[in-house]
């Protein structure tokens, strides 16, 4: 058998250390496809091009490896591209491959022929169009490096389907220059000893950390640096995990649905170590009013990153993982027993006006999930107000172990994501918590749950509402509700039992142990529909820097 330019992608796969691709095949990737019955390399068969890049994506995130997903030309590959934005504004490693008409076709309109380069250039790291079999290995090399190096993201390479189906002779491999990555080393001293001082010198420090942790592998450093100085910390949600949430020093997360105790306490701090986080408008909100009494310090490996929104008084563009290991020494280990005081103050005050968290019954059912499943189990969160009701309430006790849609804020992304985080941790338990309006739309991917049996534990609560939506409209839009009621019409219990998955109904606010028993005792997937008040919304929305929700209408009336 001659080797061709599917072999080479293949091979070349395997020796970047792939051991899965998630695809859905079409005529031009077939060449590909007919090559994988001879590869290590496993295809799992999502049921749209979309999942696939979600699955990817949350394979990455589960394993720090680069994901990789497969689609056909037209309609597969833009299928991609809501997953591969949402893997770009998480700084997720992905390389997405994608089938294209032959070169002769290209631009003539040809069949399922799209612009996909053009598409994508402004979501990935860098789009790439290979019109030469002998460049296939470089580019896919150079491709792997981007993905993974500087600050994370996704990478595209669009290989026409004559590309894929020609012989291949490594006489005549040609390489293709390599791409700088979107970040620089920067060897400067001075400034890790001037963050130093500064933290050193500090009274009330806070720590915010950011994704940039997990994406560095720099959690026993962040841990050390907590602990040396005894620094309160709080957390974006790209962030959650990087720390256990059990450690002493944890005060949530920060930003617009947040903990009240993180926004509170980033008012009154008056030193910032920001690692690894871009300071987005999720975090922040009122830019003008956050953290007035603080000089900030960032520590980033993107330069763009740096101050894009946020003033920043010690900047630091270099490695997280280094800028770190030079900064830890130079800690004083330092007593703050009144700064630890004043938060454990405002913590007591908190807790007694909002017993569950501001999450109601809902939070308290996501507590007992957590309670019932494994230890070590990953919980992979949707979109909307079960994912407030997730980050608020799960406890994180390992670094990858919630996962979420941050900065794209994709609804469906949970289901196919933990496809994804189940094969590449096949080891840990997995549990996905979404709400009826995300869960439609990739609903699908039931039939591949089902066909691989992954003993996925599937969480649906259902409000019957866009419930983060309605909770808008009736706080800020005088309760003008419209576009939001989804029905109650169908069950979701018969739906996952036509998939071939067991599943059951519970309400959240009686007695709902039975069904979460049922789904931790069954081997294989689960579904679970948890049926939740309308009205159970997240409270406070009040963003770091507010002091109450009426800033918040002043803001927006």
């Amino acid at each position: 058998m001659e080797i061709i330019g599917a072999d080479i992608i293949l091979k070349t796969l395997m020796e970047e250390g792939v051991e899965v691709i998630f695809g859905y095949p079409g005529a031009n990737t077939l060449p590909i496809h007919d090559r994988l019955m001879n590869s290590p390399i496993r295809h799992y068969l999502m049921r749209h091009e979309q999942a696939a890049a979600h699955a990817a994506d949350g394979y990455a995130r589960a394993t720090g490896k680069v994901g990789v997903c497969l689609a056909t030309s037209g309609p597969g590959a833009t299928n991609l591209v809501t997953g591969i934005a949402t893997a770009y504004m998480d700084s997720t490693p992905m390389v997405a491959l994608t089938a294209q008409v032959s070169t002769s076709l290209l631009g003539q309109d040809a069949f399922q022929e799209t612009d996909i380069i053009g598409i994508t250039l402004p979501i990935t790291k860098h789009s790439y169009q290979v019109h030469n079999v002998n460049t296939l290995v470089s580019t896919l090399r150079n491709a792997f490096e981007l993905a993974k190096t500087g600050r994370p993201g996704p990478v595209l390479v669009d290989i026409p389907r004559d590309i894929l189906a020609s012989k291949y002779d490594p006489a005549e491999e040609t390489p293709v220059s390599a791409l700088r990555t979107n970040g620089r080393d920067v060897k400067n001293q001075e400034q890790i000893e001037n963050i130093a001082k500064s933290l050193n010198q500090s009274e009330r420090p806070i720590i915010i950390i950011g994704g940039g942790i997990k994406l560095s592998n720099s959690f026993h450093l962040i841990r050390a640096l907590i602990e040396k100085a005894k620094i309160p910390f709080v957390t974006t949600m790209m962030g959650i995990g990087s720390v256990d949430a059990a450690n002493g020093y944890n005060l949530g997360l920060i930003g617009t649905h947040g903990n009240e105790l993180a926004n509170t306490i980033i008012h009154q701090c008056d030193f910032i170590l920001a690692v690894g986080t871009r300071f987005s408008d999720r975090s922040t909100a009122l830019i003008e009013e956050f953290a007035p009494l603080a000089k900030i310090a960032q520590i980033d490996i993107d330069p763009t990153s740096i101050g894009k929104s946020i003033k920043i008084n010690l900047p630091y563009i270099g490695d997280i993982k280094e800028a770190l290991t030079a900064l830890l020494p130079l800690i004083h280990e330092k007593e703050k027993s009144d700064w630890l005081q004043r938060i454990h103050t405002e913590r007591e005050d908190i807790e007694n006006k909002l017993s569950d968290g501001g999450c109601g019954d809902a939070g308290n059912f996501i507590r007992m999930v957590q309670e019932a499943m494994p230890k070590e189990t990953t919980v992979v969160a949707d979109v909307g107000l079960n994912q407030i009701w997730t980050v608020r309430t799960w406890k994180a006790h390992s670094p990858r172990s919630l996962i979420t849609s941050g900065g794209m804020g994709t609804m469906g992304f949970s289901l196919p994501a933990a496809i994804g985080v189940q094969v590449g941790t096949p080891e840990k338990a997995v549990v996905t918590i979404s709400g009826d309006g995300g869960f439609y739309m990739n609903i699908q991917e039931l039939a591949t749950i089902g066909y691989y049996n992954l003993p996925i534990k599937i969480i649906i609560i259902n409000n019957g509402h866009l419930g983060m939506i309605k909770q808008i409209q009736d706080l800020f839009y005088h309760s003008r509700f419209n576009t939001i009621d989804l029905g109650s019409k169908v069950d979701f219990v018969a739906v996952a039992r036509g998939f071939g998955i067991p599943g059951s109904r519970i309400k959240v606010d009686e007695n709902p142990r039975s069904g979460i028993d049922a789904m931790v005792n069954t081997d294989g997937p689960y579904v679970l529909e948890a049926m939740v008040d309308p009205e159970n919304y997240v409270y406070p929305i009040i963003p770091p820097g507010c002091s109450n929700i009426e800033m918040i209408h002043d803001r927006l009336d």
